[in-house]
């Protein structure tokens, strides 16, 4: 009765002198709880209907949100409803109130001032985790930085050798140029040894409390976003663990044992994806390459394509110069690339 503009009191009939084009979409929010703009609609105009009946601009569907605010009502109602999934999950569950209260803490950051410091903690690890293992693969950051300059200096010229000598038989480089033993990532500084037991301690923490608080620990573990959270902390232990069994990161002559200690250590870079988890426009940019799958594979033939084509010709053109670098068509490939 406040917002009309007159009534009837014989018929009972109320009247409202406003834009019939949008009235529409009002009825319709009021009917079904969704509501969406006109096409060709003024924006500040429909923002002034909106404030008449006293509705959020925040009611707005994705598909017709503000261009500013798209981005953000967006995720909001893709978050909304991931957790409306998640409490049919938790329904029956012992503890329900309690498991449920804790999943939200700890999966949207907006749901409380202390969710949020929790993501940002998070994300700080995340970062601290990958600058340390990037800094401990640099001789300056080592238990024993005073070689880092004989070491930069030996692999410079080490290179050179290697590649004024690409040709000769293997046997015959190595008696006259011994492997050169330094290897700068096998003894890091102890701040960044701390640094790693630390981050791996707490995205053991984050990833064991979503285990046993999720009721549907099957589907929990095969989910995306968790396999990448298993695959940050899993070679960590299993680094720890081949000791144990008699496999040593510096048995070179063990193939099979330097393989399994650098794959393991291949993997720590998978925590850069944990990021995933706290930034929603991330995981829209892995929908996207998803649901794209079709048209990057035909890119992806049509470059490799072009790649293998240009190399081969440069191949056959090049190889027979005297110090060539097109010694082959893979090494063709990485001037193509």
């Amino acid at each position: 009765l406040a917002i009309v503009d007159g009534c009837d009191p014989i018929t009972g009939e109320y009247y409202i002198e406003r834009n019939s084009r949008i009235a529409d979409h009002i009825i319709d929010f009021f009917a079904t709880g969704s509501l969406h703009k006109p096409q060709n609609m003024c924006i500040e105009k429909f923002k002034e209907e909106l404030a008449y009946w006293r509705i959020s601009h925040e009611h707005l569907s994705a598909c017709c949100a503000f261009p500013r605010e798209a981005a953000l009502l967006k995720p909001h109602s893709q978050q909304s409803t991931t957790f409306d999934e998640y409490e049919t999950d938790f329904d029956g569950a012992y503890l329900y109130s309690f498991r449920l209260s804790t999943w939200r803490f700890l999966e949207d950051p907006q749901s409380s001032m202390p969710a949020a410091i929790f993501a940002i903690l998070s994300v700080l690890f995340v970062f601290a985790s990958v600058f340390g293992l990037i800094l401990g693969s640099m001789p300056e950051f080592q238990e024993d930085p005073s070689n880092a300059s004989a070491y930069h200096t030996m692999h410079a010229k080490t290179s050179e050798l290697e590649k004024l000598n690409k040709f000769r038989p293997s046997h015959t480089r190595n008696e006259e140029f011994p492997d050169f033993v330094y290897r700068p990532t096998d003894n890091p500084a102890f701040v960044l040894v701390v640094l790693e037991y630390v981050c791996i301690g707490w995205f053991t923490f984050e990833y064991f409390i979503r285990l046993v608080i999720y009721p549907k620990r099957g589907e929990f573990i095969r989910k995306t976003l968790n396999i990448i959270d298993m695959l940050t902390i899993l070679p960590f232990y299993l680094e720890l663990c081949l000791p144990l069994i008699g496999v040593h990161s510096h048995f070179k002559e063990f193939t099979g044992a330097m393989l399994v200690v650098r794959v393991l250590r291949v993997l720590r870079m998978a925590r850069v994806f944990k990021l995933a988890r706290y930034s929603s426009s991330l995981q829209t940019f892995g929908q996207t390459l998803k649901s794209s799958i079709t048209e990057l594979s035909m890119l992806s033939m049509f470059l490799l394509t072009g790649i293998i084509f240009f190399s081969t010709i440069m191949y056959y053109l090049e190889k027979d110069e005297p110090h060539s670098d097109f010694y082959s068509i893979p090494a063709a490939c990485w001037w193509c690339v």
